[in-house]
């Protein structure tokens, strides 16, 4: 990855990117509940019982933040004179790196989430809606959660890690992404320290993603299949909140270091082991194509 160098802080633009990121991220929730509330309102949608998530609520609110981060990311590539469609957005192999992430994140994570069932550290049982209710909710959450990953890595694995690299390097922008992805969890519903330490450990996995592929569509294909297994299909919490219209129902006990507690199989010791095992499965994804250029 030689050629992902950092460069000289000396550069106005350069300067000015930083600027557009440090205001983007203090101007970011005004500007989201000032889109989202509205919204809200306008499609006569109903906020979910505490610490659930509904499906229209909360899709509202990642189609918000995917344009609001679409305009920060156009922004920024307006003052570094980059095109839009340049790295880490290059579309070359799109769909192939979006499904090879998305298949790995589904397989690490319900390889977690069934090693807690394994251990007998948990219940598993069907949720009693019908089948095409099953099929409507799990595919309705699919799309929603692949929005959800496009506007968060959109922020994380392009608009800040871009700035990162410039700045700091390769190595140096992977260890920003780690930080910044578990400082953006400190708030959520069962933060444990095991859960934010795995936030950036992933947070390493999915820059170093980028760096690897030479695109964004690893990690969000990755990010949307392990969001999906936990909350959507498992029914389990995910990032500490449930979802409703799950296909399974979730029933944890026993060790919170099994189990996960209140952030869900997210804080589980057995997600350390699948973001190792996912990291090692990027490292089978030919790297090739990778682009040399910053």
């Amino acid at each position: 990855m030689g050629g992902f160098e950092a460069r000289s802080l000396c550069s106005p633009r350069l300067l000015l990117a930083l600027a557009v990121v440090i205001l983007a991220y203090f101007i970011t929730d005004p500007i989201e509940g000032a889109l989202y509330h509205p919204l809200v309102h306008a499609l006569g949608l109903h906020r979910s019982a505490q610490n659930t998530l509904g499906r229209g609520t909360y899709g509202t609110l990642m189609v918000v933040r995917l344009f609001w981060n679409g305009l920060v990311w156009l922004t920024l590539c307006k003052v570094l004179a980059q095109s839009p469609g340049s790295f880490p957005l290059c579309r070359k192999r799109l769909v192939r790196y979006t499904m090879i992430g998305l298949g790995t994140g589904l397989v690490v994570m319900l390889s977690a989430v069934l090693g807690i069932w394994l251990l007998r550290s948990a219940t598993v049982g069907a949720s009693g809606q019908s089948v095409w209710s099953a099929i409507g909710n799990g595919c309705g959450w699919l799309a929603l959660d692949f929005a959800g990953a496009m506007g968060e890595e959109l922020w994380g694995r392009a608009i800040v890690l871009v700035v990162a690299q410039r700045l700091l390097g390769w190595r140096g922008a992977m260890l920003i992404s780690g930080l910044m992805f578990s400082g953006l969890h400190l708030n959520n519903h069962g933060a444990t320290w095991i859960w934010l330490l795995r936030l950036f450990l992933q947070g390493i996995l999915l820059a170093y993603a980028v760096f690897r592929t030479g695109s964004l569509w690893w990690s969000v294909g990755y990010h949307t299949g392990w969001n999906w297994v936990s909350a959507p299909f498992f029914g389990a919490a995910g990032s500490g909140y449930l979802d409703e219209g799950h296909i399974f129902n979730f029933f944890p006990r026993g060790s919170i270091w099994i189990t996960g507690g209140s952030a869900g199989p997210e804080g589980s010791i057995l997600a350390f082991v699948a973001v190792l095992v996912a990291f090692g499965l990027l490292l089978l994804t030919k790297d090739h194509d990778r682009r040399r250029t910053h």
